[in-house]
């Protein structure tokens, strides 16, 4: 666990970079970087396509890269899908339960107000092809919290999907208890889990969580870009209709009908992003050399250093992390470490987010401003924006220092 396997934190010229938005996207250790360029020098070739070696050491490559997902969240290989991103995993849920399932107005869609537009838009849309009734579970900012979404499950419910942390206040909702209510109301609701903020702070085992489909992005837990994966019960990838066609997730073709390849390939048309699949796995490689124990120690003795500074500035209002029982909603000395995970959303009085985060970039110090891809958050939280400070294990104090400098900087030159 050190800051050198990391080289862009040592890229600037003169000075460390401080970087705070890894909600938004981690950085990548040197074992990923080395893999994606080993692999398009020794073993670039299109995986499934070749039966001469390159090729079949892509596939191989590919192969391994899938067993290694599926170890980290403790489920089989053939339940790990490759897509672009969670994003496109959400979309092609979306497309294809649509494909397969009868719904009509007298069925419903639940998700929350927290959600990032990725797994909200998707139903949201949905329902309004099919007449489905969309159910949203509230956030109550009085005592910050998220309505239980089994509450709005019944008989009806083909979907209820929801995040295990928000990516704007590091609320995490106890899911696997919801899981639990939802599967006695209705065991047939199809249960979809966004992982992607999660995962990179807390091991996820699917086969305790007991949701059908979680989905997240390799890039968040140091890996590259481009890189998506959904993790599906077999059995209900085995029914699910597939949303695109063509390359490797063909069988058969003829001019009056086509056949399906086998799960996984079946949901993975076209070339898939091998390199980038291959390199993410180091990350696993990585993360698991680490171990999540040591990961979640550093991150949470950063997050309360960060809630601390930020509570002693009278002029910055905390989002979540139950700012509210504290006095002048800054004094974060509440019990709140297990409620959140380390991405901490503020806001600073008459500074405007994308102004503090510009001027903090004089600082050498990346924090992300605006609506989070949380719209409907921004809106509960009365709010049109926010800033927010996410923290890796790779960060240290002094780069809340830096922010924290940043702020009263900002504050000095607008406020």
């Amino acid at each position: 666990m050190n800051e050198k396997d990391f080289p862009i934190l040592k890229n600037l010229k003169n000075n460390r970079l401080h970087y705070l938005d890894n909600a938004a996207t981690t950085q990548k250790p040197k074992i990923v970087i080395d893999a994606l360029r080993y692999f398009y020098e020794h073993d670039n070739a299109n995986a499934h396509r070749g039966v001469y070696k390159l090729a079949e050491q892509a596939t191989a490559m590919l192969n391994d890269a899938r067993m290694a997902f599926s170890r980290f969240i403790n489920a089989e290989a053939d339940e790990i899908i490759f897509t672009k991103n969670a994003t496109e995993g959400f979309n092609q849920l979306a497309a294809s339960i649509e494909k397969t399932f009868i719904i009509d107005p007298k069925h419903n869609i639940a998700t929350t107000e927290i959600e990032h537009h990725s797994n909200f838009v998707p139903w949201q849309q949905l329902c309004k092809r099919t007449g489905a009734e969309f159910r949203i579970a509230k956030y109550e900012i009085k005592d910050d919290s998220i309505q239980d979404i089994s509450r709005l499950v019944d008989e009806n419910t083909v979907v209820a999907a929801f995040t295990a942390m928000s990516n704007v206040s590091g609320l995490k909702p106890d899911i696997k208890d919801i899981i639990k209510k939802i599967r006695k109301i209705n065991p047939d609701t199809i249960i979809i889990i966004d992982a992607t903020q999660l995962i990179a702070h807390e091991r996820v085992d699917v086969k305790r969580l007991d949701a059908d489909f979680i989905c997240f992005s390799a890039h968040k837990i140091y890996g590259t870009t481009g890189v998506g994966i959904v993790y599906g019960k077999k059995l209900l990838l085995e029914k699910l209709e597939p949303f695109f066609y063509g390359g490797n997730m063909i069988s058969t073709v003829s001019i009056d009908e086509s056949t399906w390849a086998d799960v996984p390939e079946k949901f993975e048309a076209g070339t898939i992003d091998v390199a980038g699949i291959y390199a993410s796995s180091m990350a696993i490689k990585y993360l698991e050399s680490i171990g999540y124990e040591k990961l979640m120690e550093q991150e949470q003795v950063l997050k309360k250093y960060l809630l601390a500074e930020l509570g002693k500035i009278r002029y910055v209002k905390i989002i979540g992390h139950n700012s509210k029982n504290n006095k002048n909603n800054n004094n974060n000395k509440s019990k709140n470490n297990n409620n959140y995970g380390p991405v901490v959303s503020f806001v600073v009085d008459k500074v405007h987010p994308h102004d503090l985060a510009t001027i903090a970039d004089r600082h050498d110090v990346c924090i992300r401003a605006g609506h989070h891809c949380c719209q409907p958050f921004m809106d509960a939280l009365k709010v049109n924006a926010t800033a927010r400070a996410s923290i890796s294990f790779y960060n240290n104090k002094k780069d809340i220092d830096k922010l924290i400098s940043a702020i009263k900087d900002a504050h000095k030159i607008i406020g």
